[in-house]
C-alpha cells in the first residue's frame, strides 16, 4: 500500500474504505461506524492518523536492537547507548500500538522475526539490570569501607574521594533506572503485539516469551510489576493460557532459586505495601490464577500454595486498608475461597439430611395412607349425618303439612302462627342509575318466576348495595369514553387460525361422563382396551360355555361310541365342561359373588361424596352471602340497561374473571374479593363449609345407579340359585350380604334425592345438569377466588414496598452530598453491580478489553467460566498450546 501522502486527490468511497481497513487498527464495529461518514471527513481522519504515525519501517528498529545485542555485555560503548535504546523501544511501542495492522504483521513475519528480537532484548535487559545492580551494590560496600581508611590513603587518589564516589554511584543508579525503563517498554511492546490475534498466538507458542515476561517481576519498578501481572492475569482467562502461566512460574522458581512456587511474588506483595496499583494488580492476579480453573481439586491445591506463603494472614492485616480498590479485590478472592472443612461438614450434613428425608418420605407415605383412610371414614360419618338430617327434614315437612291442614280447619285458633308458613314473595326490583356507564356482566339472569324455591329467593342484594359505597367501584370499572376499533383484518386472521371444532357423535352428557371416566382411570385408550382383554378367569370361562351346536357335536360323538382319548385337551375340557348342570347360571353367580365386594367398595365412597357435597353446598350460609354480594354487583352493572335480575345461572360465575376494570389491571372477582375481605370478613373462608366437591365432580350418578340395579339383579339370581342348592354353604354365607346391598340401594336413592334437591335449590335442572357439570362450577370458582385473594395480597404488599422505597429515597436525598458511604457499604454496592467482564466482539483488541474490564470489575468464579468461553470463542478460536 502506498503512503497516503502520495495520493494526489481525494480518493473515492472504495479507496477510503480500503484505507480504513489497512491503516487503522480498529475493530469491525468501529470501522462500520466510521464508514458511514462522508468522504471528506474520512479523508481527514486518515490524514490525521498518518500524521501521527511513526514513519520508520520495522527493519529500522530491528537493526538497532540487533546491534545492541551483537555488542553484548555492559561495555562502555553500550553505556553510551543506554539512552538511545530506551528511545528506540519507546518509538517501537508507539508504532506497534498505533500503526496499521500490516505494519505489525511485517514486524512479526519470518523474515524480520521481530518477536524473537524483542524476547532476546528483554532477556538481555534483565541481565543488564542484574549486573548494574550488582555493581551498584558493590560500590556502596566500597564506599562504606573507604570511610574507615586513613586520611593519608584517601589523599593518595582523588578518584577515591567521597565526591567522586558519589558521582559514580549516581551514574550507576541512572543506568539501573534506564535499564528498568527498557524492561518496562519491552513489556509494553509485547502487550501491543498480543493485542492482535496473530501476535497473541505467536507469543503463546514462543518457547520462552511468557517466561521472560514473568521474570520481569524481578524488576525494581512497581509499575513494571503491575503491568506484568495485569498481562499475565488476562492470559489466564484464555483457553490453555492458565497452563502456560503456571509453567512460566515453574521456570521462575528454577531461575530465581525459589523453594516453592510463587514465593517471591508473595514477598513482593508483602513488601510493596506503599504502591496501591501494584498491590491491586497482584491481588487480582492471585485471585484469577487460583480460581479461574474448573477442576475444584486443582483449585484447592493452588489456593493452598498461597496459604503456605502466608496469604491468609496477610489479608487479615489488609482489612484495615484505606484503598477501596484493594478491598474489592480482596473481597472477590475471599468470596471465591474454598473452605474444605466447611465443605466436608456440608457433605456430612447433606448425607444426614438425605437419610432424614428418606425417613420423612416413608413417614409421609404412611401419613398419606392414614389420611386417605381418615378421609374415607369422615366421608362416611358426614354422609350418615346428612342422611339423618334428611330424615329429620322430612319429619319437619310432615309436621308442616299437618299444621297446614289444622290451620285450614281451625284457622282462627292458629292465626298468630300463620306467618311461620309463608316461602316470601319476591318484591319488584327497580333499575339502578349509576353515575358512569358501566360494562355489562353477560350472565344468564333468572326472572322472578324462576327463583321460587331457590337460594336466590332468600337473598337481599339491595341490602348489600345499601351497605357498600359503590363510588370506588364505578371509578375503577367505568367504561372508557372511546374504545379501540376492531381491526377487521386481524379479526379475520384470528378466525382463520381458530382451531376447528371437533365432531362428536355421542350425546353431550354421555361424552362428558366418558371424559371424566378416562381422566379418572389415568390410562390411554389403548391401555384400557388392553386391560379389558385380561379379566378374571371366571369371566373368561363364561365366553367358552358350550353353544347348542357344540353340545350337539359332543352328543353325536358320544353316541357313535368313539373313545374320548382321541380328543384334544381342549375338546376334552369342553366335554367335561358341558356336563356341569346349570353351567351358565353357576358361572354367572360365581362371577357376581367374586366381584360383589369390589363393586360395593367402589360405589359406596362415590355415593357418600355425592351426599356430603350436595348437603354441604346447600346448607352453607357463607356461600349464600357470597352469591348475594355477586348478585348485588351484577345488578348494579346491568339493571339500568337490562333490568334487575332475581338470580343467575351458576355458569355465570366463570364470567367474573372476564369482566375487567378500566385499567385492565384487575377483574370483577378481584374487586369482590377485596370487598369481602374489608366488609364481610366472616364469610371470607366460605369454601371451608363445602366438602368433597372435587370427589363429587367425578361421580357419574346415572352409571352408579345402574351399577346398584345390576347388583340388585345379581343378588336376586344368587338367591334363586340358593333355592335350588340349599345345602351349598358358599351361597348361604354370601346371602348374608343382603342387608349391605339394601343399605347401598337406600344410599343410592338418597344420593339421587339430595343431588336433585341441591341442583334445583340453585335454580338448575337436575335432569340436564349431571354432577360432572354442577360441582366443577364451584370447584373452579373456589380456585379462582383463592387466587384472586393471593394476587390482591401481593398487589397490596407491592404498594407498601413501593411506598417504603419512595420514603427511603426521599430520606436519601436529604443526606448531605459531602457524606461518604462506609467502606463495607461501598463493597456491597460494587458487588451488587458486578457483571461478567464484557469482551468486544472481533478478533483484535481483546487483550486490552480484558485488562480494562478486570480493572473495573473484580474477577469472581461465577463469571470466570462464562467470560473465558466468551473470550476464547469470539476472539481466539484456535486453542493455544504451550
Amino acid at each position: 500500500i502506498q503512503p497516503l501522502t502520495t495520493l494526489p486527490t481525494l480518493p473515492g468511497h472504495t479507496e477510503l474504505c480500503l484505507c480504513f481497513q489497512n491503516t487503522m487498527n480498529l475493530p469491525p464495529d468501529k470501522v462500520k461506524i466510521l464508514s458511514q461518514y462522508d468522504n471528506e471527513k474520512k479523508w481527514d481522519l486518515i490524514c490525521d492518523q498518518e500524521r501521527f504515525q511513526v514513519k520508520n519501517p520495522p527493519s529500522a528498529y530491528l537493526e538497532k536492537l540487533k546491534s545492541y545485542l551483537d555488542h553484548g555485555g555492559v561495555s562502555r560503548k553500550f553505556k553510551r547507548r543506554v539512552q538511545e535504546s530506551t528511545q528506540i523501544l519507546r518509538e517501537l511501542e508507539i508504532s506497534l500500538r498505533t500503526n496499521y495492522i500490516g505494519w505489525a504483521e511485517e514486524f512479526l513475519n519470518e523474515e524480520n522475526q521481530g518477536l524473537d528480537v524483542l524476547v532476546d532484548y528483554l532477556s538481555f535487559a534483565h541481565s543488564a539490570v542484574t549486573y548494574v545492580s550488582a555493581v551498584f551494590v558493590r560500590s556502596q560496600l566500597y564506599k562504606s569501607k573507604a570511610t574507615d581508611k586513613s586520611a593519608e590513603d584517601l589523599s593518595r587518589s582523588a578518584s577515591n574521594s567521597p565526591t567522586h564516589s558519589a558521582s559514580k554511584a549516581t551514574l550507576r543508579s541512572s543506568r539501573v533506572v534506564s535499564q528498568t525503563d527498557d524492561v518496562h517498554l519491552c513489556i509494553m511492546c509485547l502487550r501491543a503485539i498480543m493485542n492482535y490475534q496473530s501476535g497473541f498466538n505467536l507469543v503463546m507458542k514462543h518457547p520462552c516469551c511468557v517466561n521472560e515476561i514473568t521474570l520481569s517481576l524481578n524488576n525494581r519498578n512497581p509499575r513494571t510489576k503491575a503491568l506484568v501481572l495485569e498481562l499475565l492475569a488476562a492470559v489466564c482467562l484464555v483457553r490453555g493460557g492458565h497452563d502456560i502461566i503456571l509453567s512460566a512460574f515453574d521456570n521462575f522458581k528454577e531461575v530465581c532459586g525459589e523453594k516453592s512456587r510463587f514465593e517471591k511474588l508473595m514477598e513482593y506483595f508483602c513488601k510493596e505495601d506503599s504502591n496501591i496499583d501494584f498491590m491491586v494488580a497482584c491481588m487480582q492476579f492471585i485471585n484469577i490464577v487460583v480460581h479461574s480453573v474448573e477442576n475444584m481439586n486443582f483449585r484447592v491445591h493452588l489456593q493452598y500454595e498461597f496459604t503456605r506463603h502466608g496469604l491468609d494472614d496477610y489479608l487479615e492485616t489488609l482489612k484495615f486498608t484505606e484503598s477501596d480498590r484493594l478491598l474489592v479485590q480482596i473481597q472477590a478472592y475471599l468470596d471465591n475461597v474454598f473452605d474444605v472443612g466447611a465443605l466436608l461438614e456440608d457433605a456430612e450434613t447433606k448425607n444426614a439430611l438425605l437419610e432424614h428425608m428418606e425417613e420423612l418420605q416413608e413417614h409421609n407415605t404412611q401419613l398419606s395412607s392414614r389420611l386417605q383412610e381418615s378421609e374415607r371414614e369422615a366421608m362416611e360419618k358426614v354422609s350418615d349425618l346428612e342422611k339423618k338430617l334428611i330424615q329429620t327434614t322430612k319429619e319437619v315437612e310432615l309436621l308442616k303439612v299437618t299444621y297446614a291442614a289444622l290451620l285450614f280447619m281451625f284457622g282462627s285458633y292458629f292465626h298468630p302462627f300463620h306467618r311461620l308458613l309463608i316461602i316470601r314473595d319476591c318484591k319488584t326490583k327497580k333499575p339502578i342509575q349509576t353515575k358512569y356507564c358501566m360494562p355489562l356482566l353477560n350472565w344468564q339472569a333468572l326472572k322472578s318466576n324462576q327463583v321460587t324455591g331457590t337460594i336466590f329467593n332468600e337473598l337481599d342484594d339491595e341490602q348489600v348495595l345499601e351497605e357498600l359505597n359503590m363510588a370506588a367501584f364505578e371509578e375503577q370499572f367505568k367504561t372508557k369514553a372511546q374504545s379501540t376499533p376492531i381491526n377487521l383484518g386481524t379479526l379475520k386472521m384470528k378466525m382463520a387460525h381458530k382451531t376447528p371444532s371437533k365432531v362428536s357423535l355421542m350425546e353431550p352428557n354421555r361424552a362428558k361422563n366418558l371424559a371424566i371416566t378416562l381422566r379418572k382411570e389415568g390410562m390411554a385408550a389403548s391401555d384400557i382396551c388392553c386391560a379389558i382383554e385380561t379379566l378374571d378367569f371366571l369371566e373368561l370361562l363364561e365366553r367358552f360355555i358350550p353353544t347348542d351346536y357344540e353340545m350337539k357335536l359332543i352328543h353325536n360323538y358320544e353316541c357313535e361310541g368313539r373313545p374320548l382319548d382321541e380328543l384334544s385337551e381342549e375338546d376334552l375340557f369342553m366335554v367335561r365342561f358341558s356336563k356341569i348342570p346349570r353351567l351358565s347360571q353357576r358361572i354367572s353367580t360365581l362371577t357376581f359373588m367374586g366381584n360383589f365386594p369390589e363393586s360395593v367398595q367402589l360405589i359406596q365412597p362415590q355415593l357418600n361424596a355425592l351426599i356430603a357435597a350436595s348437603m354441604s353446598i346447600k346448607s352453607s350460609r357463607k356461600l349464600k352471602k357470597i352469591l348475594e354480594i355477586i348478585l348485588a354487583f351484577g345488578n348494579y352493572m346491568n339493571s339500568s340497561k337490562r333490568g334487575a335480575a332475581y338470580g343467575f345461572r351458576l355458569q355465570s360465575l366463570d364470567l367474573l374473571l372476564d369482566t375487567k376494570s378500566t385499567d385492565r389491571k384487575q377483574t370483577l372477582l378481584h374487586f369482590i374479593a377485596s370487598i369481602i375481605q374489608e366488609k364481610y370478613p366472616e364469610v371470607q373462608s366460605f369454601y371451608t363449609e363445602l366438602h368433597f366437591l372435587d370427589k363429587a365432580a367425578l361421580v357419574s350418578l346415572d352409571s352408579i345407579l345402574q351399577d346398584v340395579r345390576a347388583l340388585e339383579r345379581g343378588m336376586e339370581v344368587t338367591r334363586r340359585e340358593f333355592s335350588v342348592e340349599k345345602d351349598n354353604p358358599v351361597l348361604q354365607t354370601f346371602l348374608s350380604n343382603t342387608e349391605l346391598l339394601h343399605s347401598l340401594i337406600a344410599d343410592g336413592k338418597t344420593a339421587q334425592d339430595v343431588y336433585d334437591s341441591a341442583v334445583e335449590y340453585f335454580g338448575e335442572n337436575s335432569k340436564t345438569t349431571p354432577p360432572s357439570v354442577f360441582f366443577p362450577v364451584f370447584v373452579r370458582f373456589i380456585k379462582a377466588y383463592k387466587q384472586a385473594e393471593q394476587e390482591n395480597e401481593q398487589r397490596k404488599k407491592h404498594r407498601n414496598d413501593s411506598f417504603k422505597g419512595l420514603t427511603s429515597t426521599r430520606l436519601m436525598f436529604q443526606v448531605p452530598v459531602t457524606s461518604k458511604l462506609p467502606q463495607m457499604d461501598l463493597i456491597a454496592e460494587l458487588k451488587r453491580r458486578q457483571v461478567s467482564p464484557l469482551v468486544r466482539e472481533g478478533k483484535d483488541g481483546a487483550i486490552e478489553d480484558i485488562i480494562t474490564a478486570l480493572k473495573s470489575v473484580p474477577f469472581t468464579a461465577r463469571s470466570a467460566k462464562r467470560s473465558s468461553r466468551l473470550f476464547c470463542d469470539s476472539v481466539f478460536s484456535d486453542e493455544v498450546t504451550p
